[in-house]
């Protein structure tokens, strides 16, 4: 093989640009202060990706974490798109579930932003597209969010003969059920996608770096968006590819520093009072010796009622110990199963989610009638029980 260039690809995914959590402000923007803290690891993003000199980036899905994006969150994005198209570095971006409307005719935000950055590729819509970079030698086969998740037929990629061929694309990898969490709207990487002729594919959805196949790799995302991200460590990745070779080294993790997240050691608190347990707390948030850290720590065997001037007395006495400290019961952490349920009003319950997920596979053909049934009494059944221990842990608590 002959007449392929040394080069280097950045791979990044998962910038959930708009996402909000907390009621805390930035003090110089008067702003959700996490949101905040997104804007500024893209910007962090963009910079070291920008040091190291890529031929090509990438970006795997979720740029927003809405499909209706703020127009801040648009204007953050346009504003570092930019220094990419000044620098001369050809991207490619694909919608993630995030980024895609439930109904087809809604139409995105991404009408509007490929007229303002006409240099990048953008593809978020339902078809697999091929995007050529002969000057690389590098062919991007992108399968966006909406094309997995059709019914009506199963999205293809094939790699070319002489090319470097990278798939880009946003969902789970099949067998990644036994240790990553799925999210409504999650979509599975048909078999027939994961092609080992691909030199790389590059994956968004999973917000860990991870290697998933020989030549497959989650990039994670560039900043926490929850609890179940604790352990993430934000960054994007960097491979090279040498002169006249189709495959690349193994990727790099570029970290980027963001707001830590850590869960304490839990309180065993029977019997204690509110103000010698809120004392402990104090004393393992300042202990942990970082004042821009989002800190949480389990109160066991207190009533609700307990918590509450627990974390009255906390909040007040926190002092800039840390930046957030959180406390909660076994019952809150179980009552909270449903957080990450769309975020668009639509879902209210699981029950309803549930049902909508059944209705939507047996319209579509993928479960018969007697299968439909079965799986929807089993559910439901799951569900009840799952209500029943939501229900007795926080009667435990009121204890």
């Amino acid at each position: 093989m002959t007449g392929l260039p040394a080069i280097r690809i950045a791979h990044l995914a998962d910038t959930h640009l708009g996402y909000r959590a907390m009621s805390k402000l930035d003090p110089e923007t008067e702003r959700n202060q996490r949101a905040v803290d997104f804007e500024r690891a893209f910007e962090a993003t963009i910079d070291a990706m920008l040091a190291a000199k890529p031929d090509l980036m990438l970006h795997a899905g979720d740029v927003f974490h809405h499909t209706r994006p703020t127009w801040h969150a648009m204007r953050v994005f346009i504003r570092q798109m930019r220094r990419v198209e000044r620098a001369g570095i050809p991207a490619v971006i694909i919608a993630g579930n995030h980024d895609t409307p439930r109904m087809r005719t809604s139409g995105t935000a991404f009408s509007v932003l490929e007229l303002a950055l006409p240099e990048i590729d953008f593809v978020t819509e339902y078809d697999v597209e091929r995007k050529q970079f002969e000057k690389l030698g590098v062919v991007v086969h992108a399968v966006p969010h909406g094309a997995l998740s059709l019914s009506s037929y199963e999205p293809s990629a094939y790699a070319e003969k002489g090319m470097r061929n990278i798939l880009l694309t946003h969902g789970m990898i099949p067998g990644m059920s036994d240790f990553a969490r799925y999210e409504p709207g999650t979509e599975d990487i048909t078999d027939s996608l994961i092609d080992t002729s691909f030199s790389y594919i590059a994956l968004g959805h999973y917000h860990v770096f991870h290697r998933a196949r020989a030549n497959a790799w989650y990039s994670g995302s560039t900043e926490r968006t929850g609890w179940g991200d604790e352990d993430v460590t934000p960054g994007f990745v960097l491979l090279d590819f040498h002169k006249d070779e189709i495959a690349p080294n193994d990727p790099i993790h570029t970290r980027i520093n963001t707001r830590p997240m850590k869960t304490l050691g839990a309180i065993n608190a029977e019997g204690l009072p509110a103000r010698e347990i809120a004392d402990v707390a104090l004393k393992r948030a300042g202990d942990m010796g970082d004042p821009a850290a989002m800190t949480r720590i389990e109160l066991r065997d207190v009533t609700r009622s307990t918590r509450r001037e627990i974390e009255h007395l906390v909040r007040r006495e926190l002092d800039g110990r840390v930046w957030s400290l959180d406390c909660y019961t076994r019952g809150d952490l179980i009552a909270n199963i449903g957080e990450r349920l769309p975020l668009d009003g639509a879902i209210t319950d699981m029950n309803t989610l549930f049902g909508e997920f059944v209705d939507e596979r047996s319209a579509n053909g993928t479960y018969d009638q007697a299968f439909a049934g079965a799986f929807r009494q089993r559910g439901v059944a799951a569900l009840n029980m799952a209500h029943e221990q939501v229900n007795q842990a926080m009667a435990e608590d009121d204890k």
